[in-house]
């Protein structure tokens, strides 16, 4: 996996007009990643890790039947104006000490209390 597209239309068409660049349907939460082939694939944006100064993305296959994380770190790239990330690939070691903390951090808020009164959280359960 290479980089990150941005999640902005270049069409340059309104919306409410017949587009079918696709980019109203994209959920804020996927990420298109680019393989080695030039393939993309839509993925999950689970949560964004900070370790040693370093920021890495937990990512899971949008459309992968048998739910992985992917951990990549993040390389901010600046071309001109425009910016985008590369997700670079990390070691094994460093993949269970990011998925570590990421499990303690999901720990940490399902302690804390939801304020939300709509919330489906499993920590709301209990109300």
């Amino acid at each position: 996996m290479s980089e990150e597209k941005k999640h902005q239309c270049d069409c340059e068409h309104e919306h409410d007009e017949h587009c079918d660049c696709g980019c109203e349907d994209m959920d804020e939460d996927v990420v298109m990643l680019e393989d080695e082939d030039g393939n993309e694939i839509p993925f999950y944006h689970i949560a964004t890790l900070e370790r040693d100064g370093k920021e890495y993305a937990v990512l899971q296959q949008a459309d992968d039947e048998e739910p992985v994380l992917e951990i990549f770190e993040l390389q901010e790239v600046e071309e001109g104006e425009e910016f985008y990330y590369n997700f670079l690939p990390i070691d094994d070691e460093l993949y269970d000490a990011l998925h570590q903390q990421l499990m303690e951090e999901v720990e940490a808020m399902s302690d804390e209390e939801c304020d939300d009164p709509d919330c489906d959280c499993h920590h709301c359960d209990d109300k």
